[in-house]
Formats: structure tokens, C-alpha cells, sequence
């Protein structure tokens, strides 16, 4: 079977390099007619470190993030980025010193209710994906002192959205992931957290209770949920590049390391008090060798992952191998939760198929992001929030958020599948 494995490797390869049978067919929007099997179940990881449906069949995840839409990351965004490092947070303080919070959250609520919809989700199932990454942050649930938008949870506008998301996604057999990509207090200093130079839920006892109090909550309302796949327990934690200051460690430090393995830890065990069911996921970013073997922490059903935005062959074939690596030795599922790998995408895909590799491209609809960001892209002139009113803003964001507003890149989405 290895030899077997490397000799369609080395084909695949040898095919890509003299440009033989390996170039993609465009093909425009109408001609992408896939349809799931909508039997979903409990999805798991088995002895071998794949995943499996609870009758032991195999499934690879292969989809998309749907990043942008629960939190706003200004580089792919409609606001202009005042500051090179401009979140979410710095959006929604504009709005509220403009207006108040209830025209806040009103203009927070079209853009979601028109970004994705019922349509974006059969879309995906009809362009052959499997399953979507929800990004998420503290904020579509609770206030920035950490107390809870409202005290009934099922009225809560987060797991009202979150709610919505998991019951379509099951009528097109799509499965989430559920990607905790801004945590109270942020995880990095990232501008991706939602609000850029913090990284404090490390160190800051009330952040990381805010937290454990958010994933229990998450857990405990979607535990005996089918159509949840895994929860991706941090986002890119310590990507602290160009950062300075207090919890600024390097990613790939012991520091951070350490840091980062302290936290998956308390948080892998408030999940696991309520939910013995669904894989979590640990994020390396970069590198899986920050993460701990799993069998000396106690760790089941559970998925490594990594973000492979390389775009050199040679790279791509090494983190993919590290991803092998890493589920042979610790018997581990493996997914590559965010990528885009550029020129190379379509033989970054061959490695992929071939072996098994979980995957949701980063990311689903761009704004201003250039060619091979999105499936769907737009170039919009961002609005100036500082300047225009709120009847603009919210007329605005019903022009632009729809998807038939954007234009399907078929080149792109050719090398996906």
C-alpha cells in the first residue's frame, strides 16, 4: 500500500511538472451540481486518526470558512482600515459613539441576516463541500465586560445565529465547525480576534473564566448535535508577529507554547464535562510540534490543525507531511483549517486528496482581496462609517452583503475539488 501510495505520488507530481492532465477545467457556476448524502451523524475520530460516522464510515472534511460574517476582518471587509490593525472592535466603537447600541446592532444584524443565508449554504453543497468553519467572537454573545447579551440563551442573538446556521446546514448535509476565533480578551494580538494588541487570556484569570463560561455554554446547548463536527477550541493562537509589549511571545517559542497548552487544557476539560461527544480541535497554526502528544494529557477525539498559507511546493509538501506525521505517531485526525496556496493551489490540492487531509478553504466571500482569496469575491468602494449616516450605512450593506452581489471565481474554485 505505501509503495502503491508513493508511486501516485511521484505521478501526480511529475503530471504537475510537465503540465499534463493537470490544469483544471474552468467551469461557470451552473455546471457545479454536487448533493450530500443528508445522513448525518456523530462524527469521531478512530484508532487510526481518521474521521468517522458513527457506523465507522470514513468521511474527509472538505470545505470552506465563512469568515467575515460573524466577525469583520477589516483586510476583506467594506470598512476602510483607518489603522493598518483595524478589528471589529474599533468598527463597533465608531458606531455606537455615532449612533447608539440598538443602531449598532441593528447594522451588526443586516449584514449577517443578508451575508449568508439559506441560499449561500445550498450553494456550498452544490459546489461539492462537505462542511463550513464558522469564525465567531466573544462579542456575538456577550458584552465586552463579559456578561451575557441576554439571560435566556435562546434569545440570544449568537446562538440564535449559531442555531439558524446548524438547522440549514443539516438540510443540505453540510457540517460546522465551530471556530472560537476572537476569545475574550484575545488570544493573540492579532487583528483577527476582533480587537488587535491584547493576547491577554493567558494571564488574565477573568478572561480565561469568561471563556471556560462561553465554550460550557457552547457545548452544553450543541452536544447531541449531528451536524456539528468539531470545536476549534482557539484560532491561531500567539500569532503575535509585529507586536510588542506585554504578551507579546513569539509563536513558536516554549513560551508561547507553553502558554497556548495551558490554555487548550482547561478548556479541553470544561468542554469535556458537558460534552463527551464531539472531536475538539488544537491549532498549531504553523507547526504541529507546539502541541502536546495527546496520550500524555489524557486527550480522546480530538483533531491537530494546521494553516498552510504557503505557497512554495516544497513547503506545501512538508506541512502536509507533518500533518501525516502527526496522525500516524499520535493517532490524531489532521485538518488544515485555513489555506490558500496561491500558484500552487492545484498541486497543493493533489496532496490533500491523496492523503486524506481534512480541509476548509480561507474563504468563502471576499471583499477587496484580490483573485485567489475567495470563492466569491467583490471590489466594493468601502464606506466611510466615520462620515455617513446610518440609513447609508444600512443601505449600504443591503447592496453589497448579498451574494448575488459577487462574482463566482471559477478559476479558483476549479483547482478546489
Amino acid at each position: 500500500m505505501k509503495i502503491f501510495t508513493s508511486i501516485s505520488l511521484i505521478i501526480s507530481i511529475l503530471l504537475s511538472l510537465l503540465g499534463m492532465g493537470t490544469t483544471p477545467e474552468v467551469k461557470p457556476l451552473a455546471d457545479y451540481r454536487y448533493e450530500n448524502s443528508h445522513e448525518m451523524s456523530m462524527l469521531s475520530v478512530n484508532k487510526s486518526g481518521k474521521i468517522v460516522t458513527e457506523n465507522g464510515k470514513k468521511i474527509v472534511l472538505k470545505g470552506v470558512n465563512l469568515g467575515n460574517w460573524l466577525l469583520w476582518e477589516t483586510w476583506m471587509g467594506f470598512v476602510p482600515e483607518y489603522t493598518h490593525d483595524w478589528a471589529h472592535y474599533d468598527t463597533l466603537e465608531i458606531l455606537t459613539e455615532r449612533f447608539s447600541n440598538e443602531k449598532t446592532a441593528e447594522i451588526e444584524k443586516t449584514f449577517m441576516d443578508n451575508f449568508i443565508t439559506e441560499e449561500d449554504i445550498a450553494q456550498i453543497e452544490k459546489l461539492g463541500f462537505n462542511c463550513v468553519r464558522v469564525p465567531f467572537w466573544y462579542r456575538n454573545f456577550m458584552n465586552e465586560d463579559g456578561t451575557w447579551l441576554t439571560t435566556n440563551h435562546d434569545e440570544n442573538p449568537g446562538f440564535q445565529r449559531i442555531d439558524w446556521l446548524i438547522e440549514t446546514c443539516e438540510k443540505y448535509g453540510v457540517y460546522v465547525i465551530l471556530d472560537m476565533h476572537g476569545a475574550p480578551g484575545g488570544q493573540s494580538k492579532n487583528h483577527s480576534t476582533g480587537k488587535a494588541g491584547r493576547n491577554e487570556l493567558y494571564e488574565v484569570e477573568e478572561k480565561m473564566d469568561t471563556c471556560v463560561e462561553l465554550w460550557i455554554a457552547i457545548a452544553e446547548r450543541y452536544k447531541d448535535s449531528d451536524v456539528v463536527a468539531a470545536y476549534d477550541l482557539l484560532n491561531e493562537p500567539q500569532n503575535n508577529g509585529g507586536y510588542s509589549g506585554d504578551y507579546s511571545w513569539e509563536a513558536g517559542s516554549a513560551e508561547a507554547a507553553a502558554q497556548t497548552n495551558k490554555a487548550y487544557d482547561i478548556l479541553y476539560k470544561a468542554v469535556r464535562k458537558v460534552d463527551g461527544n464531539h472531536i475538539i480541535s488544537f491549532e498549531g497554526i504553523w507547526s504541529t510540534e507546539v502541541l502536546p502528544n495527546p496520550r500524555d494529557c489524557g486527550y480522546e477525539n480530538v483533531m491537530y490543525q494546521l494553516h498552510i498559507y504557503d505557497t512554495s511546493t516544497d513547503m506545501i509538501r512538508y506541512r502536509v507531511n507533518e500533518l501525516r506525521k502527526v496522525r500516524r505517531n499520535w493517532n490524531v485526525a489532521v485538518y488544515n483549517g485555513e489555506y490558500n496556496n496561491g500558484e500552487n493551489e492545484y498541486f497543493a490540492q493533489m496532496f490533500y486528496k491523496l492523503f486524506d487531509i481534512n480541509r476548509t478553504k480561507w474563504n468563502y466571500k471576499t471583499y477587496n482581496a484580490g483573485s485567489q482569496w475567495g470563492i466569491f469575491n467583490q471590489n466594493v468602494e468601502r464606506i466611510d462609517i466615520k462620515t455617513a449616516s446610518y440609513e447609508e450605512i444600512i443601505e449600504f450593506i443591503l447592496e453589497i452583503a448579498p451574494t448575488n452581489a459577487f462574482t463566482f471565481n471559477d478559476a479558483e474554485m476549479s483547482k478546489l475539488l
